[in-house]
Formats: structure tokens, C-alpha cells, sequence
């Protein structure tokens, strides 16, 4: 009977762990991992920027505006914003990301698209970038709104004059 009693009770105890309560007021786990990468390309430069790991060189006097892509999963919440960093480490620039995805009309079935594309737009020339010479490789980050972490890796691009 004694060994029944604290068998009961490891169990009892046990199921603590495996089988937490639920609280009528749970928190709605923080959606990560859904960034994907992101993506610098001068879209006014002809042929457009190839995806490359390495930083990316672009001149200042050759690109009028540098545009910033981010991939995303699906279902990623609506507010993402990029932190655009100076060569020296300072933030320069906040910008929101607006949707890319084209929604094709067509009476067949169509499969849901596992990931989009939310792009900005970053102007290069006639800025301070241009007038004080701030020349060199730049960050830019992904954030999703309130989060403090950024959703993907950073990505480092070059402006040279």
C-alpha cells in the first residue's frame, strides 16, 4: 500500500512537468524563424544585383536607389521594418516593408505560396550618403515590430563614390 501511495505521488508529481495546466490566459508563442534572407539590389541599374553571400558593391554615382528584399514566410506577421547601419555602426535609417506579392487572377487552382517578398526602397543619390561622404560597407537588418532581435541574418553592402 506504502509503495502504491508513492508511486501515486511520483505520477502525480511527474505529470506536472509533462502535462503542464492550462490557464484560460495563455501567450501567443513570438513567430521566429520566419525571415528567410535579405536581399540588396539596384533595380535602376539595368541587370538587377546577382544574390551573392559576399557584400555588395555599388557606386554611388552609378545607382540613383538601392532596394532592399526581404523574404518571409507566409504567415509572418504584417510589421516588418529594416535598420539600415552606417559604416561606422550607427543607425541611419528605419524603413517599413510593403508586400511585392502580385496576385495573379486565374480560374485554376492555385497553390498557396510558402513565402513572399516584402521590399523598400533606400535613395542613394542627392542624400547625406552622397553630400557628407559616407562611404564604405553598411548593415542592414530585419525586425520584426516590438522584437528586439533581428529576424534573419544581417546583410553588409558597399556604397563607394
Amino acid at each position: 500500500m506504502n509503495r502504491t501511495r508513492a508511486l501515486a505521488g511520483a505520477a502525480a508529481v511527474l505529470s506536472l512537468f509533462v502535462f503542464p495546466r492550462s490557464t484560460g490566459a495563455q501567450k501567443a508563442a513570438p513567430v521566429r524563424g520566419v525571415c528567410q534572407s535579405v536581399w540588396v539590389t539596384a533595380p535602376g541599374f539595368g541587370k538587377p544585383a546577382p544574390r551573392a553571400r559576399k557584400p555588395l558593391n555599388f557606386s554611388a554615382s552609378d545607382v540613383v536607389d538601392l532596394e532592399f528584399q526581404v523574404v518571409v514566410s507566409a504567415a509572418a506577421p504584417a510589421a516588418l521594418e529594416l535598420k539600415v547601419f552606417t559604416p561606422k555602426g550607427h543607425l541611419y535609417q528605419e524603413l517599413p516593408l510593403s508586400s511585392t506579392d502580385a496576385g495573379s487572377v486565374s480560374s485554376a487552382p492555385t497553390r498557396r505560396p510558402r513565402y513572399r517578398t516584402l521590399t523598400a526602397t533606400f535613395p542613394v543619390a542627392g542624400t547625406t550618403i552622397v553630400n557628407n561622404s559616407l562611404y564604405g560597407t553598411w548593415r542592414v537588418e530585419a525586425f520584426f515590430a516590438g522584437d528586439r532581435a533581428a529576424c534573419a541574418k544581417p546583410r553588409a553592402f558597399v556604397i563607394k563614390p
